[in-house]
């Protein structure tokens, strides 16, 4: 069975593994001239900045899905789930060019291949200390319109965590410069293991959503 975008990827010219039938790793999705970039402004950003992200997005996507943004409440009525002490791991990068560049060549394809999807966000780098685990989860379960993710690894330098599809039986660590997409369904659940002692984890995150999915479906 072919992987969604798999072959718009490959007649585009990348590099394309197969993980599984439906996970596509795409070695050097960007150049080592554009991670740096990417990296110079990792390095160059301030802690605060790293504090900034997550809340504000919460509140963003809460008031897309439900109309409301009191975040609290709809996580202590059962609405929603976040995920706790993650307040200082996002930062925003979609007012940097490089991030224009990296999402436009995905998205083009995205568009190309399905007309009825659009690539969202792609703008935020997250970040994972030493001790941090990210634990199995659904991304459809928290937010129904995402049919896959897609996630751009910009360093390979840290220990463990290792990102694993429990359903899948597969754990692994991509390579700098590469992209993992895959699906958002429960049969695709994933985590990422604890980051052990020595350099920060950072990937940079995104979606491919149905359009207008919140328009038409009222929560």
């Amino acid at each position: 069975m072919e992987a969604f975008l798999e072959r718009a990827l490959i007649n585009s010219g990348f590099d394309v593994k197969k993980i599984d039938d439906n996970i596509l790793m795409i070695d050097n999705f960007i150049s080592k001239e554009e991670l740096d970039i990417v990296l110079d402004i990792i390095n160059n950003t301030e802690e605060q900045a790293w504090h900034k992200e997550y809340l504000g997005n919460l509140k963003r996507f809460c008031m897309t899905k439900f109309g409301r943004d009191d975040v609290e409440n709809l996580v202590a009525e059962g609405k929603f789930e976040i995920t706790k002490n993650w307040e200082d791991k996002n930062l925003n990068i979609q007012k940097e060019e490089i991030q224009h560049i990296i999402y436009d060549r995905l998205n083009v394809l995205v568009e190309k291949e399905d007309s009825s999807l659009v690539l969202s966000g792609l703008a935020t780098i997250q970040r994972m200390q030493t001790g941090v685990e990210l634990k199995s989860h659904t991304d459809q379960d928290t937010d129904p319109s995402i049919r896959y993710a897609a996630i751009l690894y910009l360093n390979e330098e840290y220990t463990n965590g290792e990102i694993f599809f429990p359903n899948k039986n597969i754990e692994m660590k991509p390579k700098k410069r590469s992209l993992l997409i895959f699906p958002g369904i429960k049969e695709y659940e994933h985590g990422v293991r604890h980051v052990g002692d020595g350099p920060i984890r950072y990937v940079l995150v995104g979606f491919i959503k149905v359009k207008d999915f919140y328009e038409n479906n009222k929560y």
